[in-house]
């Protein structure tokens, strides 16, 4: 065989050292790879479990992650020796620990063999459940915390129905507030007509019959007044002798006083002085004390002077001046003039001559305010039969900026016999009189119109004194921004004694409407109070004796109804209150209905009392309240309909009993729905027998989705109307019986303190131990009598693998707890993996190697099976790597254990190498290789 050769010329030059200078590059070796960055596992949360800490993290973004995650004991507050707990593809780790101390907790990512940084490690405790007699004790508090909300709820109804009846009551005393004050009004119209009769009767008592006319025309630039008066007045006897008389008609007719007086239109006025302005009469009155004691004079007011009425006199064995010498008077009652007549009765001065006399009337005097003297007269009385008096009285009066005209008649009369003072009440008198008023005045018109008719007899021999009277007004109001119109009329009917009533009834009725444009804009408002009532005196009243009896009498009826409307709301009312007592005994019933509505809301409402009582000893009260509204707001549309009833009674505070119950139904919207949907229904029953109040009642709520029906009772019975086959409810115990046998359930019942019983149907009371088939009793102990079949008991566990536990003898055992005897299937599957990792495509020598895994009950072999398994190489180019790895798999199996042992019972599984060649066993392997044995016993 000939080889061609190829010869090259060089040249003449030798050869370089080194031949050839420098290496030629290759390009069969591959490229390095860039390194791999993980980054740490974000979104890390520990959170506590009951015996046990779950750990969550977000997905790692990097293909084929794997996490490992990381356990510390705790050391003084930081993380000890970190661990390896497991290595998982998933995002979520639970570890079991009952120790309840506190571990440190972090993951790192792998990917291909890197890792990335640490997570922050984050303490966390496990929850420990709590013992049983710490779950008794919290049983415990949860049953007392329902009784006290139960109780709460009755509180909360006890305290609404206790505020309508304070409503009921406030309702009541408004009431009887705003006849009172019309009835004020009334009596107060009366009293000065009658007090302008009793002047005008009292005034000039020589009359023996008379017709006086009166009239007076004034004009000038401000004002124009006509004034006319006519009296007619007829008297059957005089009724005082006057010894002197002085009626300073144009003189002051001899009297002096701490200055000079004047006489100003026939009245006689003191000097001015800043104290004790006197008038002293001509001295040597000589007159017999004895026969004339009697001092009458006729006075009248300008301005409001400090009222100081004084007499004091001389005689001729005492002509000196001395404060022993001397009488008061109280301020007599002032007529519409300002004008009243006063007297000075049974002075002492008898049985000397009178000398001189001295009258002080104010307490000051000056321009403003002061007093005039009309007469004055030292006298006797005489006996009178009679007098009968009418006037008529009419002004019209222009001003500069006002229009007035009164009109006022008066019709008195009076039978007098021989009494011998001014006191009307001592006299059978008769009194019509009428008022009409008629005012402009700038912005104001008044039109008013006063009618009263009254009557009195006195009191005589075995009789009382009667009085009636008819008062009536009526008034049309007029200003720029307000007419008001207003009509009552008050009729009373009495037996008087002295300032009390022995007897009367009253009745009034007032109408007032009002149209009014104020700061808050127009209101209309309108007002109706009706009222009648009648009363005795328990000392006059009785049924045996005329005047003789023991308790006072009163009843009573009061309406008053109300409208108001304005830009903003309008509203009816009614209010009605009847009321009766006798001594002691007080009973009354009070009924409201409102309605209102306003731009927003309408709401209309009814409550009703009755009261009864044994004043200080015993009441009763029902009552009755009734509510609905319907409000549009920001907040939506809210709808309340409620009703709450309630009944009492109280013993004078030693015991008492009531029952509440309502009603309730709400239901509120807005734009996104509906809000909240109730309906609601309670009846409360609390009872005090002097040991402190009992609770009791059911509470209903329905919301829509859930009706929740409470019950607080010391007893509840349910009772079936069958006795062959029945259930019944009560005294704390459920039973429940058929033919001849019973189940019972309760809290303690039977004479061993039993909680569940079944057994013969004996009843309740002849349930006990020794008669039952099973029974439990408050201690905690139970007995089972016959035959029992019981559910199924389940043990398992689930084991890691590593290469520090594999092949352990004791690692893989489950203690099935609380065997019955009864047959058990055992369930177990295994997969042990051997791992290598090598540097680029290095596949490693095949090995082959034999596993065997055995099943033991406590000594005795169940289940004996070996596993033949050879090594893979594996090249992932991704990570220039190459995986060796060799996995034994033993599928889940099962073997039938028919031992009757009862008790807890061992159960445990073993894996050995027993021939062959094999790669070591890894510290961990995650994912589908991953280490780990189950082990399951179910005893059924």
């Amino acid at each position: 065989m000939s080889r061609l050769v190829l010869l090259v010329d060089i040249g003449p030059d030798p050869l370089p050292q080194i031949t050839p200078v420098s290496r030629a590059p290759i390009n069969w070796a591959p490229p390095p790879k860039a390194a791999v960055v993980v980054p740490p596992p974000t979104d890390v949360e520990v959170k506590p479990g009951t015996d046990s800490i779950t750990i969550t993290w977000s997905a790692s973004p990097l293909p084929g992650a794997e996490y490992v995650v990381w356990r510390a004991a705790d050391v003084r507050g930081a993380p000890g020796a970190w661990e390896i707990v497991t290595r998982t593809t998933d995002t979520r780790y639970t570890y079991t620990d009952t120790t309840g101390a506190v571990s440190w907790w972090k993951i790192t990512v792998l990917v291909n063999g890197v890792s990335s940084g640490d997570s922050d490690g984050s303490p966390m405790t496990p929850v420990v459940p709590p013992t049983t007699a710490e779950l008794i004790l919290i049983q415990q508090r949860l049953d007392k915390e329902t009784a006290d909300r139960f109780e709460a709820v009755a509180a909360e109804s006890q305290a609404r129905a206790d505020a309508v009846a304070d409503l009921a009551e406030d309702l009541s005393d408004a009431a009887r507030l705003s006849a009172e004050g019309i009835a004020a009004n009334a009596a107060a119209i009366a009293a000065e007509a009658s007090e302008r009769a009793s002047a005008l009767l009292n005034e000039r008592l020589e009359w023996k019959a008379g017709l006086s006319r009166e009239a007076a025309i004034r004009e000038n630039a401000d004002e124009s007044l006509a004034y006319a008066m006519s009296q007619v007045s007829a008297g059957s006897g005089t009724q005082f002798d006057s010894r002197n008389i002085w009626y300073f008609d144009a003189t002051s007719d001899g009297w002096t006083c701490n200055g000079e007086p004047s006489v100003v239109d026939g009245w006689l006025r003191p000097a001015d002085a800043t104290s004790f302005p006197y008038l002293q009469s001509p001295d040597g009155l000589d007159i017999d004390g004895g026969a004339y004691r009697f001092v009458k004079l006729r006075i009248k007011r300008v301005g409001s002077p400090v009222w100081a009425g004084r007499l004091q006199w001389a005689t001729a064995a005492a002509p000196v001046w001395s404060d022993t010498r001397a009488v008061t008077v109280p301020e007599p009652v002032w007529d519409r003039d300002g004008v009243a007549t006063i007297d000075f009765q049974d002075v002492g001065w008898w049985p000397s001559v009178l000398k001189q006399i001295r009258i002080q009337v104010g307490a000051a005097q000056d321009e403003s305010a002061h007093h005039l003297i009309d007469w004055v007269a030292i006298g006797r009385p005489t006996p009178g039969a009679g007098v009968a008096l009418v006037q008529q009285e009419a002004a019209a009066r222009i001003t500069a900026d006002s229009v007035e005209a009164t009109q006022r008649e008066s019709l008195a009369v009076q039978l007098r016999g021989d009494y011998e003072g001014d006191d009307l009440s001592g006299l059978t008198t008769g009194l019509i009189a009428s008022e009409q008023l008629a005012r402009i005045d700038g912005d104001e018109a008044v039109m008013r119109v006063v009618e009263v008719i009254q009557a009195r007899m006195p009191e005589g021999d075995e009789s009382l004194a009667t009085e009636a009277s008819v008062v009536s007004e009526r008034e049309a109001r007029l200003e720029a921004d307000l007419a008001q119109a207003k009509v009552s009329q008050a009729i009373q009917a009495r037996l008087p004694d002295g300032d009390g009533a022995v007897a009367s009834v009253d009745a009034l009725d007032s109408v007032t409407g009002r149209v009014e444009n104020n700061e808050q804009g127009l209101v209309a408002m309108g007002e109706r109070v009706v009222s009648m009532t009648a009363q005795l005196d328990g000392t006059h009243a009785g049924d045996e004796d005329t005047f003789a009896g023991d308790d006072d009498t009163y009843a009573g009826t009061i309406t008053v109804y109300t409208v108001i409307a304005d830009g903003d709301r309008a509203v009816g009312k009614q209010v009605e209150l009847v009321d009766a007592n006798l001594g002691a005994f007080k009973s009354s019933a009070t009924s409201q209905l409102v309605a209102m509505a306003t731009e927003v809301a309408a709401s209309a409402e009814k409550v009703d009392s009755v009261r009864v009582e044994l004043e200080g000893k015993a009441s009763t009260e029902s009552l009755s309240q009734l509510r609905n509204s319907v409000e549009q707001n920001a907040d939506g549309i809210v709808a309340v309909a409620e009703g709450l009833q309630s009944v009492r009674i109280d013993l004078g505070g030693k015991a008492s009993a009531q029952v509440v119950q309502g009603m309730e139904t709400r239901v509120q919207q807005n734009e996104q729905g509906l809000i909240q949907v109730l309906a609601r229904a309670f009846m409360q029953v609390m009872a005090d027998a002097g040991g402190g109040p009992l609770i009791g009642g059911m509470v209903i709520d329905n919301n829509g989705s859930v009706v929740n029906t409470r019950f607080l009772s010391t007893t509840f019975e349910v009772i079936a109307p069958g006795a062959a086959n029945g259930m019944e409810l009560r005294d704390g115990y459920l039973r429940v019986w058929a033919g001849n046998s019973q189940r019972i359930i309760g809290n303690g019942f039977g004479a061993d303190g039993l909680m569940d019983y079944f057994g013969p149907n004996v009843g309740v009371a002849a349930a006990n131990k020794l008669n039952a088939k099973m029974w439990m009793d408050r201690n905690g102990d139970a007995y089972w009598g016959g035959t029992l079949r019981a559910g199924a008991i389940n043990s398992s566990g689930q084991f890691n693998l590593n290469n520090a536990n594999w092949d352990s003898a004791s690692n893989i055992s489950v203690v099935h707890a609380g065997s019955q005897g009864r047959t058990k299937v055992v369930l177990w599957s295994a997969r042990l993996s051997a791992e290598v990792i090598s540097f680029g495509n290095s596949p490693q020598p095949t090995r082959t190697g034999t596993m065997r895994l055995r099943v033991w009950r406590d000594a005795a072999l169940l289940w004996d099976e070996s596993i033949t398994a050879s090594s893979v190489n594996v090249y992932e180019g991704d990570s220039n790597r190459t995986l060796t790895t060799q996995t034994w798999q033993w599928p889940q199996r099962s073997f039938t254990d028919t031992t009757n042992a009862t008790g807890n019972i061992p159960y445990r599984m073993q894996i050995d190498f027993v021939g062959g060649t094999r790669y070591d066993i890894p510290a961990f392997v995650v994912g589908a290789e991953a280490s780990v044995a189950v082990l399951n016993i179910i005893e059924s």
